[in-house]
């Protein structure tokens, strides 16, 4: 079965339709469309919207897990914090970003850490 229609399964299964999914998730409901169809491969980061709205682990929809076991919390919460759209923006700009500035935030992430510790 592929990742669109999985999607598929489970949205029916909630009696949503294909545009409620779409705005749930935050995409255009052609983009949903193509999704599902399989027309359009699906990004990282709509896989993980998606799963999240979906109540699945991502290893679900990708074929890797026959379980439909929730997301845990950790991973719900990981989610969460990944789908504040002022970080999505700020995690698209990283691939940008040259190998110094990636060392200097991880080096800023590790005293944060360490200070809540």
């Amino acid at each position: 079965m592929s990742i669109g229609q999985r999607i598929v399964n489970l949205r029916e299964n909630k009696n949503w339709s294909q545009r409620e999914l779409a705005r749930r998730v935050g995409l255009n409901v052609s983009v949903m469309n193509r999704i599902e169809s399989g027309e359009r491969p699906i990004k990282d980061h709509e896989l993980i919207k998606i799963a999240t709205v979906l109540n699945v682990k991502s290893d679900y929809l990708l074929g890797l897990a026959d379980s439909l076991s929730s997301v845990d919390n950790d991973e719900k919460e990981f989610f969460k914090a990944i789908s504040d759209p002022e970080l999505e923006r700020w995690y698209a700009g990283l691939p940008k970003s040259d190998e110094e500035d990636l060392r200097k935030l991880r080096k800023m992430w590790e005293i944060i850490k360490n200070d809540q510790n």
